[in-house]
């Protein structure tokens, strides 16, 4: 469970520096002037139609603070921003005990529920909200 959380905690903060990191723009996330992953799904079907579409730049944006561009770009990257900060927490934590509590498995679980929740139903706001 330690070598398990030592990889979340590295992850996640990885994850968040390049989140902090981006330059956010409607068409892209980019890193010192690279643009950020490509969609094949989004470019099969369109953006509107691919649930995760727009959750880098959308997660970016609310890691930088600017909620309003975050809920445009996906309603769930907001929450997948703070999902990031609390595995982040909830790992060091793990590490600090030295072991893995139920809290802590209790917690975990949460969040994976609450990552597809939110992928999907941000989706689903982005679809139907949209002309």
């Amino acid at each position: 469970a330690l070598r398990r959380s030592w990889c979340w905690v590295v992850g996640s903060g990885l994850a968040m520096a390049a989140g902090w990191s981006a330059r956010v723009r409607p068409e892209a996330a980019t890193w010192f002037g690279v643009r950020g992953p490509y969609c094949p799904l989004g470019s099969c079907l369109g953006e509107q139609h691919c649930p995760g579409c727009g959750l880098v730049r959308s997660t970016s944006a609310a890691l930088q603070g600017d909620l309003g561009a975050a809920w445009a770009f996906h309603p769930g990257g907001v929450l997948i921003a703070a999902l990031l900060l609390v595995t982040f927490a909830l790992h060091l934590d793990i590490l600090r005990r030295g072991r893995e509590g139920l809290l802590h498995v209790r917690l975990r679980r949460t969040g994976y529920i609450l990552l597809w929740t939110s992928v999907l139903l941000g989706w689903a706001v982005r679809y139907l909200t949209r002309t």
